[in-house]
């Protein structure tokens, strides 16, 4: 299996972005993807799209960069509302990616 690329997004490319890249490591661990993991703000999106190369977004602030990568709310990390619907379209989302049923 191959290696994802995961783009964790805030506001200030921080704190909440440190949850959801704590989060989105425990999953990738848990289904035994190999990943690498970014966090950055959200204004540094466009830019970080050619040098990184994200398969997946997971942000908890909206994105203005246009994308064709997908992008999942990561607001549920921080509620904990809904975290286990999230945790099931970012394993469909990298299995996608991988090409894995």
């Amino acid at each position: 299996m191959g290696k994802v690329k995961i783009m964790c997004v805030c506001g200030t490319g921080i704190a909440t972005s440190t949850v959801v890249n704590n989060g989105v490591a425990n999953i990738c661990k848990k289904n035994d993807f190999a990943y690498d993991i970014m966090q950055c703000k959200s204004l540094e999106v466009k830019s970080k799209l050619n040098t990184f190369s994200p398969d997946l977004i997971v942000s908890t602030t909206p994105i203005s960069a246009e994308t064709n990568v997908p992008i999942i709310n990561g607001i549920a990390f921080l509620s904990g509302v809904g975290l286990e619907n999230i945790e099931q379209q970012i394993i469909s989302a990298l299995k996608q990616t991988l090409g894995v049923k």
